[in-house]
């Protein structure tokens, strides 16, 4: 039977498409939209903060939670991302025109069936790196794992974590608190190319450190080839 701090970990699995529904489907009247996805992330990244803590305190560190933490949190936050790529409820954050939209900057403009446009609240390339990086080091530890060995976490996985989880939340509550301004996609724009540069680096990291074990997969493969 799972232990509290797997029932933690695992709840990510049920909040990230409770977030991504509430943020394509509840309406916008008065931030609702906002505040609802918002507060769904608050709770997962809650759930991300307690659940290590409750495993020490309880003695319940697993290597079913060393491995579902991990895939909890990608599956969580990357969901977010990627939905956070589209206008909230197909209408926000509304612009004036289409033109101009640079992916590498500007979150992607979508043409609605009024004939006008709206924003969501990321640019594409930041975005598609975040979600490379996570393939890339899932592939590693996957490969690794096959042949009973294991990649060390680094604390810069961590950070860019705690980064990632922060923008999600403070994307959101902005448009809940304020009110929808351009400057909020300016924002997030940049906080977004933050994180994506976070997750690069810690990639490289991640590999650079797990280096001795990644040549003994490579060099366990060559024989078993």
């Amino acid at each position: 039977m799972l232990g509290p701090a797997d029932q933690l970990t695992l709840a990510r699995l049920v909040l990230a498409p409770l977030a991504v529904a509430s943020y394509l489907l509840v309406p916008l009247d008065g931030g609702l939209c906002f505040w609802v996805t918002g507060i769904i992330c608050g709770i997962a990244e809650l759930t991300d903060w307690l659940d290590g803590r409750v495993a020490r305190a309880r003695g319940e560190v697993s290597d079913f939670g060393k491995l579902a933490d991990p895939f909890c949190d990608v599956f969580y936050r990357i969901a977010l991302f990627v939905v956070m790529l589209l206008p909230a409820n197909g209408l926000a954050y509304p612009v004036a025109e289409s033109g101009g939209v640079n992916v590498l900057t500007t979150p992607l403009t979508f043409a609605l069936a009024d004939g006008s446009y709206a924003r969501g609240f990321f640019p594409f390339v930041p975005v598609l790196i975040m979600v490379l990086r996570e393939v890339v080091a899932g592939a590693l530890r996957s490969m690794s794992a096959t042949k009973g060995l294991v990649l060390a976490a680094r604390m810069s996985g961590k950070v860019k974590a705690w980064f990632q989880g922060t923008l999600i939340v403070t994307a959101l509550g902005l448009p809940a608190v304020f009110g929808m301004h351009d400057w909020h996609l300016e924002f997030t724009s940049i906080a977004c190319w933050v994180c994506a540069a976070l997750s690069a680096g810690s990639m490289i990291e991640y590999i650079w450190v797990n280096r001795p074990t990644l040549s003994q997969l490579v060099e366990r493969r060559a024989r078993d080839n």
